[in-house]
């Protein structure tokens, strides 16, 4: 009897170890130090990189696609937009410099902790690049997920990493900074033109009458309406808003300018520069959103430059030569701007004037 409760606790016994195990097995095996790791992510891969025509970002809930046509990147998803050198640049100098450092877990249920689920789960936040050549042929594929941030004197900047197909996950030194936002990879501010350049602007909105402000010189305080009628008293802050209307001018979307050839007109400004630079900028609507479509010339100034000028003016050269590049840069796109600097660039008279005076 003893002998068989024996038996019996020991068959339970083995039973228990054996669930014991297989629990283990299907779990993360604890460790008590990080394996440490000291190797580039992709050896060599510098000189592959000068083969390099696309480079895919993919998220769950997007895509950004560079592509290089005639040695110049562009934005596939904006009609080849182009693209800042300087990120691309950054990418690829990401991807030489980027070494492993400690391996992580190979457990796919832990995947997400780090950011590196695949790019199909919903509500993820991975993201997965692709370097491919003319080809097709790929040079380099990662998934890239949370940023570990860098502390002052102590830990590098890294970020957790997963190879396509591979169930080990990585902390990478380095830094690779991707955006599935087109608008992300572009230089958004297309104008700078400050104010102290500017003699004159028209400013006309569909079904109005078009209003002119001056500038007396370069060294003028602020600007004044031409030809006002005599009841008129400005609203001065907006009188100078209209010299100023392509400071830091920049946009939020981009598409090509013949796509908005039917687009509903909603006026439209000509500014005019000491300097002799003429630009257009008319306004019109698509899509709920208003779109500036920009040409730019250049003509002999109708007064001399002073003897000191500010040092935003340029010389007619510059001036002209400057116009050329605008022209040839800008012309082909629309760019949408935010709706009050639409109605900047469409004053009318009326938006101009100063409130009328409440009686005390």
């Amino acid at each position: 009897m003893r002998r068989g409760r024996l038996v019996l606790f020991g068959a339970a016994t083995l039973i228990g170890a054996a669930a014991i195990g297989v629990v283990a097995w299907q779990r993360e095996p604890p460790r008590t130090e990080a394996a440490i790791i000291d190797a580039p992510v992709f050896p060599d891969i510098t000189p592959r990189l000068a083969a390099a025509e696309r480079i895919e970002v993919r998220r769950h809930d997007g895509t950004v696609t560079l592509e290089r046509r005639d040695g110049a990147w562009g934005i596939a998803e904006r009609s080849h937009y182009p693209a800042r050198a300087e990120r691309v640049r950054e990418v690829f100098t990401g991807l030489a410099e980027l070494r492993l450092i400690e391996e992580r877990t190979g457990n796919p249920d832990l995947f997400s902790r780090l950011g590196l689920e695949d790019v199909t789960v919903a509500g993820g936040t991975s993201q997965l690049l692709t370097v491919t050549d003319a080809q097709g042929a790929t040079i380099a594929e990662l998934i890239v997920g949370r940023r570990r941030i860098p502390t002052p004197g102590h830990q590098p900047a890294a970020i957790y990493v997963r190879r396509p197909g591979e169930s080990r996950t990585y902390l990478a030194e380095g830094a690779l900074r991707l955006d599935t936002d087109p608008m992300l990879w572009v230089e958004r501010e297309v104008l700078d033109i400050k104010r102290q350049r500017v003699a004159r602007v028209t400013a006309r909105r569909a079904g109005a009458e078009p209003v002119t402000v001056v500038r007396a010189d370069p060294a003028a305080e602020h600007a004044a309406v031409a030809e006002p009628p005599d009841d008129f008293k400005p609203e001065q802050h907006k009188v100078d808003d209209l010299p100023r209307a392509l400071e830091w001018f920049s946009f939020n979307d981009v598409r090509p300018a013949a796509e908005l050839a039917s687009a509903e007109e909603t006026g439209e400004a000509s500014l005019v520069t000491f300097d002799g630079l003429s630009l257009t900028i008319r306004v019109v609507k698509a899509d709920d959103k208003r779109w500036a479509i920009v040409s730019a010339s250049w003509a002999e100034p109708a007064a001399p430059p002073p003897e000191n000028p500010p040092e935003q003016l340029r010389t007619p050269e510059a001036a002209r030569e400057e116009a050329e590049r605008l022209a040839q840069r800008l012309a082909p796109w629309a760019f949408q701007i935010a709706d009050w600097k639409a109605d900047v660039l469409t004053y009318r008279l009326e938006d101009l004037r100063a409130a009328p005076e409440s009686p005390s």
